[in-house]
């Protein structure tokens, strides 16, 4: 196991679009065809049309390791939605998901309760994203909706809740 030293989260550029496209393609999120949506859904919230999108990188020696993104859900009452999160696969299980979705609920936090309340992730409810959800309930967060079929016949959506208010649940 590595140990988690010289890792940088930093705001992602277009510069770092194919690695994050690699990355989601090598950890099995998508098929190399389908992801350069990632791509579009970047240049969309660089040019302002996703209204305070937030994606960042995790590097490790200067190679991109994780990315994650985020922004508000809209027409919502300050809940935000983690769209994508993703770790290398030969690092994963080493405590770099934790550290990226840390560093999010606590850029969040610092943007203070008028503007950020809630956090929601939403998941596969397919076999291969049992990980996925065990790590998000690790995490504090809870099974809050299944929407049925949504990514397909057999593949439901499941959405994850977590409060950024202390004390509340």
């Amino acid at each position: 196991m590595r140990h988690n030293t010289n890792l940088r989260i930093r705001a992602a550029s277009a510069s770092d679009l194919a690695a994050i496209e690699a990355l989601a393609v090598a950890a099995k999120m998508f098929p190399k065809e389908q992801v350069g949506f990632l791509s579009e859904q970047f240049n969309a919230a660089a040019r302002g049309a996703i209204e305070d999108a937030c994606w960042l990188v995790m590097e490790r020696e200067g190679a991109v390791v994780g990315a994650v993104n985020y922004a508000p859900e809209p027409y919502s009452d300050r809940l935000w939605n983690l769209y994508f999160i993703v770790v290398e696969p030969n690092s994963q299980g080493q405590g770099l998901g934790k550290m990226l979705m840390e560093h999010v609920e606590n850029a969040l936090r610092e943007r203070g309760e008028s503007d950020a309340r809630v956090l929601i992730v939403e998941t596969s409810s397919t076999r291969q994203y049992e990980g996925t959800r065990a790590f998000y309930a690790g995490l504090g967060y809870t099974k809050e909706a299944v929407v049925r079929q949504f990514y397909g016949p057999d593949d439901d959506k499941v959405v994850f809740w977590k409060s950024l208010v202390a004390g509340v649940r």
